[in-house]
């Protein structure tokens, strides 16, 4: 692991290299508004979203995400308004991204129409003090006794967008989104920092198996120039509160990843709680797994932002 993120730092501090995609979540079904700024106001009141993915636990440094977002109606937009804040940490990388987001909401005779857009900045930084070589001295002074790396740490920060549209029924919902479209590149310590353009697709279909169960069939496919991501899923609502479901990520032998286990209850009124587990299916399964992911919900259910009072008019009759 350490001297992969050697490798991978020697080529950012020399040469143009790609991001990846944006942090998965295997409960993307649950939180839909990080995977679509138009999805933005849809449950018809403030709606907070906070997650934690601890990935491939058992790897020294491994990828961890923080997700802090929330949305709300803006009737006097038309439309709703929130902010999405994401910390990754993956070895000695640490990638921030704070986007705020607007998003047009019409009405048609089949459910809600969406447009929206959400931009912000990523702020990026790479902390040399932390490869570990074979010649080095780390006891004392530091040095890794190695011409090409240094023990600075290079920071970069660059501008990140991207376009939405949804659409919700009563039964049927699903939205398309094309993230940094163009391409664009910004400074990374002496190298630069390519950001590529994706998109993705999200489907859900709901269906009522009975008064008490609630069935929602859910499909995510992402894309970039180079690889497509697919992960399926399913999640039951039991009685309005209890939550259970599972995902398979990856649809070929080479690109099969994960089966993930999700559960979830709801906490009084306005708090959910949602708890997910991957299990490796991929060659890697014996190294990656124990990738656990939690997620906290809250909403306010209460209509807000409905317009201002009328305009105060004054008459003499009454002065």
């Amino acid at each position: 692991m350490r001297y992969s993120i050697a490798i991978i730092c020697i080529l950012i501090f020399q040469v143009e290299v790609a991001s990846q995609q944006r942090p998965q979540f295997t409960q993307y079904m649950i939180n839909k508004y990080y995977e679509n700024p138009a999805y933005g106001g849809l449950e018809r009141s403030l709606s907070v979203f906070t997650s934690f993915r601890d990935q491939y636990s058992n790897f020294p440094g491994n990828p961890r995400t923080f997700y802090l977002g929330a949305d709300m109606p803006f009737y006097l937009w038309n439309g709703a308004v929130g902010f999405t804040f994401i910390n990754q940490r993956a070895g000695l990388f640490n990638n921030s991204n704070l986007k705020f987001s607007y998003n047009y909401v019409m009405s048609t005779p089949y459910g809600f129409l969406s447009f929206g857009g959400r931009a912000g900045i990523d702020f990026i930084t790479i902390d040399g003090n932390g490869l570990v070589t074979p010649d080095g001295i780390y006891e004392g002074v530091f040095d890794h006794n190695d011409p090409t790396l240094d023990t600075d740490v290079f920071s970069g920060i660059g501008p990140s967008w991207e376009l939405g549209t949804y659409f919700k029924g009563k039964s049927i919902e699903g939205g398309l989104v094309i993230s940094d479209l163009p391409s664009h590149k910004y400074g990374l310590g002496e190298g630069k920092y390519n950001k590529s353009f994706s998109g993705s697709l999200f489907a859900l279909y709901r269906y009522s198996l009975n008064e008490n169960i609630e069935l929602s069939p859910s499909l995510l496919l992402k894309a970039d120039a180079a690889v497509l991501q697919t992960d399926v899923g399913i999640l039951a609502a039991i009685n309005e509160n209890l939550l259970a479901g599972l995902n398979l990520r990856g649809y070929s032998g080479k690109s099969l990843d994960a089966l993930s286990i999700i559960i979830g209850t709801n906490i009084g009124k306005k708090y959910k709680v949602i708890y997910s587990f991957d299990f490796g299916l991929s060659a890697l399964r014996t190294s990656n797994q124990g990738t656990h992911e939690i997620m906290v919900t809250y909403n306010l259910q209460k209509l807000i932002g409905i317009g201002l009072p009328p305009k105060i008019i004054y008459n003499p009759r009454d002065l």
